[in-house]
């Protein structure tokens, strides 16, 4: 065999090893499976219902009571003024023939603009207190719980900015007074106060110069006084008002006419009573 025959079959020998090396099968690769997932649990996002909470039961206040004026025997009385410039607001305890058994007195103001306030009041006569109120017009309602237990709304009123801003819890015989001028008479008979006000004042016409002279005579009232007109319509047409003070011997003149000359005396109290004590006609010489 020579050489070249020698390289032919060399070569054939590597052309096989080359094909039988291609027709070997790869070793299969291992797979890796990942793990199996967990199954996913499911929330509800329905609201859970809730135990409902009882409502609690409102305490009516003593203040939504109606008014209501205790038995004689536990009468009290309470006033109240509104100050026509500063809008103050005084609420006095009067006193009464149930102040010794009188426990406490409470204040509660509803101003216009919606606030409420509550305050004690004492229960010493002359006690007070002073609420600073608005332009508006402001509720003012005062309850009084006495020794026993019971307990009385004897005040409810609404006060404006009226010259004459009082109110009263009891009742009041206040007069009628004529619209003919801001000095007009008061109509209706003469009311006498109850004793506990009782005061007094004398009006005389002196016979030469014609002077109408009312003077003050005190009286269990007096230092519950508020203001005491003396009123005249004169036999001329005209209408004059002097005021008296409430000390004992103060007077107040008016210098009558010639010819009839009606006059009334008007007391006003601080718990908002106003009374025509006393009214005549006086001649040109009284």
């Amino acid at each position: 065999m020579n050489r070249y025959q020698i390289i032919l079959i060399a070569g054939l020998l590597a052309c096989l090893l080359l094909v039988a090396g291609c027709t070997e099968q790869a070793a299969p690769k291992q797979q890796t499976l990942s793990p199996t997932p967990a199954p996913t649990q499911i929330i509800s996002t329905s609201p859970t219902p809730e135990t409902p909470v009882p409502s609690q039961t409102q305490v009516p206040s003593l203040f939504d009571n109606q008014v209501m004026q205790p038995p004689p025997e536990l009468g009290v009385s309470v006033s109240v003024q509104k100050d026509p410039v500063y809008s103050n607001i005084t609420t006095t305890f009067d006193g009464g023939k149930g102040q010794e058994l009188t426990q406490s007195a409470q204040v509660r103001i509803t101003l216009s603009d919606g606030r409420i306030i509550e305050q004690d009041l004492g229960k010493q006569k002359g006690d007070e207190i002073t609420t600073a109120g608005t332009k508006g017009t402001d509720r003012v309602q005062v309850v009084v719980t006495f020794m026993n237990g019971d307990s009385y709304l004897i005040l409810d009123k609404k006060v404006g900015q009226e010259r004459a801003g009082l109110a009263t819890a009891t009742s009041t015989g206040v007069t009628t007074e004529t619209t003919r001028s801001d000095q007009g008479l008061y109509e209706g008979p003469v009311t006498q106060p109850p004793n506990s006000l009782s005061v007094s004042v004398d009006v005389n016409k002196e016979p030469i110069y014609r002077v109408i002279t009312g003077t003050f005579r005190g009286g269990h009232g007096q230092s519950l006084v508020s203001s005491i007109d003396m009123r005249a319509k004169l036999g001329n047409g005209e209408l004059i008002t002097r005021q008296i003070a409430n000390n004992i011997g103060a007077i107040g003149e008016i210098q009558g006419s010639d010819g009839i000359d009606h006059v009334q005396v008007i007391v006003s109290f601080k718990n908002g009573e106003t009374y025509k004590i006393f009214e005549k006609t006086f001649g040109p010489r009284g």
